[in-house]
């Protein structure tokens, strides 16, 4: 799947099923190589960017290796177009990520500096989980993060 193909959500929503089983075989298989593994996770995320209903439905297959496999990697655009797929796709599932959540802070948590807009769809994502389970129940299960993480996303998301 070459970039020119993910300007085209409608003419790619046929080919979603194909496609997506295959990478969510690749990113579960245990030893596969670290490369592969980002590249894999990058194109989920990129396919989940322009057709986010279909590729969200099988999110809480994929949203763990997925979180993992990017937490290490530089910001760069391709990490940056990843993360705008799966945060859309949390949107349409938001229950796909819940026994996962804390991978997906961890993962947001990896960013030095995202865009500005990007940063905002983390904030809504990690502000409407814990609207979602109350203060009591996000102050136990924040208690869970290792302290770097706690402390980065109290920082810069406010939870």
């Amino acid at each position: 799947l070459n970039r020119a193909e993910f300007r085209s959500g409608g003419e790619m929503l046929s080919y979603i099923p194909a496609v997506i089983e295959p990478l969510i075989q690749i990113i579960n298989r245990p030893n596969t190589p670290k490369t592969l593994l980002e590249n894999t996770a990058i194109t989920i995320g990129r396919l989940g960017l322009v057709c986010p209903e279909s590729v969200a439905q099988p999110l809480q297959h994929f949203i763990r290796p997925w979180c993992t496999s990017l937490r290490n990697i530089r910001d760069n655009e391709e990490k940056d177009s990843a993360f705008r797929g799966v945060c859309a796709m949390i949107v349409v599932n938001p229950g796909g990520v819940v026994q996962d959540f804390i991978f997906f802070c961890d993962a947001v948590a990896s960013w030095i500096n995202p865009k500005p807009d990007l940063k905002e769809m983390f904030y809504k994502i990690l502000h409407g989980f814990r609207n979602q389970v109350g203060d009591d129940n996000w102050k136990r299960f924040s208690a869970q993060f290792p302290q770097p993480l706690r402390e980065k996303l109290t920082s810069q998301y406010g939870v």
